[in-house]
């Protein structure tokens, strides 16, 4: 069952890990200096490792008044550890971060000031501090412009065609509507989330890509849901723990599918056509910036991905449905 809050305006933070150990500590060095104090970190661990366990249970995070409760679930799945970790957890709200985020002292101080404002906001989203949000390729703006109808830059902060995601570029001075949040940099009420009905579990493999658009989604239908430029925080993309570019581009096409299919109801046909055109469009778009910058290699494992989870999507689509690997 999952655990109820029995303090107003309680923060439960939750961090499913893979192994990262230094990275995990940066986070919960800035965790310790927040603003506003949370009630507890629950760190789900799909690693077994004990320099994970160790980190966590480090005596100078309770000095500083920080409550880290390690949990290890395996096999490793990000899903199923922030499942986990909610479950162990007892916030009215769920701060949601990856293991290699750092916070600005007032971050999570804006996201609360934000959503305590708005009774009707169910989900807030930060700002990065040493990285943009990505901008549309040329040939995603074609196909915005003129497929989609959208005038230049009314495509930030929603979620269209083969379930491209946009946030703001340039970042606006105030809060502005989002129909997605991110996972890894979000602050989320519990209620919401138990009525969205939580994380989706038709996930291909255990970095479920695409799983925070698929929430955000669900939670979307529940309130408003925020970009807070205000919260701000570091995201360092910590390299260990993660699949192959090959598996990440197999996971992130039948994932698309897969929420567009059963998160938004679209017709397994128009959620196929969807995926192609987006294979199509991705894969001219990765092979004209291999050109540019001689990266032959990794475009050549996108596509192998992107071969494998398209064939998924076939078996879906135009034979026997496949079970979740889930591993």
């Amino acid at each position: 069952m999952i655990g109820t809050s029995s303090k107003p305006d309680s923060v439960s933070v939750i961090v499913p890990t893979i192994g990262r150990p230094e990275s995990l500590i940066s986070l919960l060095c800035s965790l310790a200096v927040q603003t506003i104090r949370v009630l507890e970190t629950v760190v789900a661990d799909g690693s077994g490792s004990e320099a994970v366990k160790s980190a966590c249970d480090d005596p100078r995070w309770l000095q500083s008044g920080l409550f880290v409760n390690w949990i290890s679930v395996r096999p490793p799945n990000a899903v199923r550890q922030r499942e986990a970790a909610i479950r162990a957890s007892q916030g009215e709200f769920l701060l949601l971060l990856d293991d290699d985020v750092v916070l600005e002292p007032h971050c999570l101080q804006h996201m609360l000031d934000l959503m305590k404002a708005n009774l009707d906001v169910v989900g807030v989203t930060a700002d990065f501090n040493n990285q943009s949000w990505s901008q549309p390729t040329r040939f995603w703006t074609l196909y915005l412009r003129y497929v989609l109808g959208f005038a230049p830059g009314a495509w930030q902060g929603r979620v269209v065609g083969p379930l491209l995601r946009f946030g703001y570029n340039p970042v606006p001075e105030g809060p502005q509507p989002m129909e997605w949040l991110g996972s890894g940099n979000s602050l989320v009420r519990r209620s919401a989330y138990i009525q969205a009905g939580g994380f989706s579990d038709f996930f291909l493999h255990r970095c479920t890509i695409n799983e925070d658009v698929d929430f955000g989604l669900k939670l979307s239908r529940v309130g408003r849901i925020l970009f807070c430029p205000a919260a701000r925080m570091s995201h360092h993309h910590a390299p260990g723990g993660r699949v192959s570019v090959a598996e990440a581009a197999e996971d992130d096409l039948f994932n698309r599918f897969m929420v567009l299919h059963k998160t938004l109801s679209y017709s397994k046909r128009k959620a196929f056509l969807l995926i192609a055109s987006y294979f199509v469009i991705e894969s001219l778009s990765n092979t004209l910036g291999a050109i540019k910058r001689v990266k032959a290699k990794t475009t050549l494992n996108l596509l192998e991905g992107r071969l494998r989870g398209l064939i998924q999507i076939g078996r879906i689509c135009f034979g026997s449905p496949i079970r979740n690997a889930g591993n």
